[in-house]
């Protein structure tokens, strides 16, 4: 559930709760991973970084759409369908922010 004027950390958080829950495989530098490893994954990236990632643009853009090592971009495979995760991650922040602003509306 989104809140109301969420906080960068908030979106971030809920990106993270997002891939954790998520039933689909990441696929990082060719290995494929379970959600939770991904979600584990992206969050200590997110806490190495610490405050040099200020927005849920940035989380995305630095730590979840390629490999700091290999530059190799992540893709996220949901069945039968492979995005890139940049994409994918950025859909979901899109979809966050306007249950967050129907949220905000209503009140």
């Amino acid at each position: 559930s989104a809140a109301a004027n969420p906080s960068p950390k908030d979106e971030i958080d809920h990106l993270l709760n997002f891939v954790a829950a998520s039933s689909c495989t990441f696929i990082r530098n060719g290995t494929e991973y379970p959600s939770d490893k991904a979600r584990d994954h992206l969050a200590s990236k997110y806490q190495f970084a610490g405050n040099r990632i200020t927005t849920a643009e940035e989380f995305i853009k630095y730590l979840a759409t390629e490999s700091s090592m290999s530059g190799e971009l992540y893709h996220v495979k949901c069945g039968k369908t492979e995005a890139l995760s940049g994409v994918w991650l950025t859909n979901e922040l899109n979809r966050y922010r306007k249950d967050a602003a129907r949220v905000q509306a209503a009140r």
